[in-house]
């Protein structure tokens, strides 16, 4: 019983003093990403995590962000409507205003700027004058536009010239105001593949 104390108390001292301390590493917690996440928004949840930004403050910053996306869209998009309005011509007429020369200029920038979209300009001509003639002058409505886009540096075969005569008017009025709504050439933006 002396040599089984004897053999104890060393053993007890080891078990106390002779094991190091285990350090204890704090876990990290699992990151989640939705599948539109992406790896990139894990990426930033965890760098955000480390410099002490919570989730909501990301959360925040990313609808932030989105909104201000929106904003912009939404200000490129009334720019282009802007940019992109009826060219208005006088009765029994296809010669381009004055005032409309400039802006064609700058839908022919605007266009060699995006190369990925093509332009339909549609003719189009108020009620009165037959089918026939009316047909005849939208076409030529619809190209004296196409011709003022080419000398502006947009390669041609991205442009088509039709007609609707006065088949589709935007103004169904009888009045001279009707009219003049309806004598225009109007320019739809095509994207391409």
């Amino acid at each position: 019983m002396k040599y089984l104390s004897l053999l104890l108390i060393p053993l007890m001292l080891y078990g106390v003093f002779g094991c190091a301390p285990k350090t204890v590493m704090p876990e990290r917690a699992a990151v989640t990403t939705s599948p539109d996440q992406g790896a990139a928004g894990a990426g930033d949840k965890e760098r955000g995590r480390e410099r002490g930004i919570s989730e909501e403050d990301l959360a925040t910053r990313a609808e932030r962000e989105r909104l201000q996306r929106l904003r912009q869209e939404k200000l490129d998009q009334d720019a282009k409507s802007a940019l992109f309005k009826d060219i208005r011509f006088d009765y029994d007429s296809y010669s381009v205003k004055a005032d409309d020369i400039p802006r064609l200029r700058d839908i022919g920038k605007w266009l060699s700027e995006n190369r990925t979209v093509g332009v339909t300009v549609e003719g189009h001509c108020d009620e009165r004058g037959t089918q026939e003639y009316n047909l005849m002058l939208g076409q030529k409505r619809a190209e004296v536009v196409k011709d003022y886009l080419v000398k502006a540096g947009v390669d041609e075969k991205r442009i088509k010239a039709v007609s609707f005569g006065k088949e589709a008017p935007i103004d169904p009025g009888h009045s001279e105001e009707a009219f003049a709504k309806n004598r225009r050439a109007h320019l739809n933006i095509e994207q391409k593949g």
